[in-house]
């Protein structure tokens, strides 16, 4: 069984560090950065999109945890709209260990639980083209292709 806990403030400093240098891999590895500039482009996203941090209004910071073993396994970030009944998961991970453990599955149906509690009756995500293990989870799950963007180097 799974929670989701809302992160202290060491958490959230190891969260921001881990998760600015892997969103900026992850924006050169889908050719939306270069390499050069990724790593301050993706700083300056987190901080225009945490402003007050952990404390950012509608921006929800989980830490996900075996409740068994009390053990972190990753980590969750969903903002909330109540006016809109929406919210957009900005950050979902699971440990690279813990994956394929079923862990992912239980923390998006504890999230929704949570989110149908406050109202909120639809739910939204960004994944990577090139992410096919989250992409299959996704659809697995519910979620559904809304938008697709696509790319063509010109040598």
């Amino acid at each position: 069984m799974i929670k989701l806990e809302l992160m202290s403030e060491m958490d959230y400093k190891e969260f921001l560090d881990t998760s600015i240098q892997t969103y900026a891999t992850e924006k050169v590895a889908a050719g939306n950065w270069k390499a050069g500039e990724a790593l301050e482009k993706s700083t300056q996203e987190f901080h225009r999109l945490l402003p007050e941090g952990r404390d950012t209004e509608n921006h929800f910071l989980y830490k996900i945890v075996v409740k068994a073993t009390e053990e972190k396994i990753g980590s969750l970030w969903v903002k909330t709209d109540s006016k809109q009944k929406e919210a957009f998961i900005y950050e979902f991970k699971v440990n690279d260990d813990k994956q394929g453990k079923g862990y992912g599955t239980e923390a998006i149906n504890v999230l929704e639980r949570l989110l149908t509690k406050q109202g909120i009756t639809g739910l939204s995500l960004h994944v990577f083209a090139h992410n096919k293990q989250a992409i299959r989870l996704y659809e697995r799950l519910g979620f559904e292709t809304t938008n697709i963007n696509m790319k063509k180097a010109l040598l």
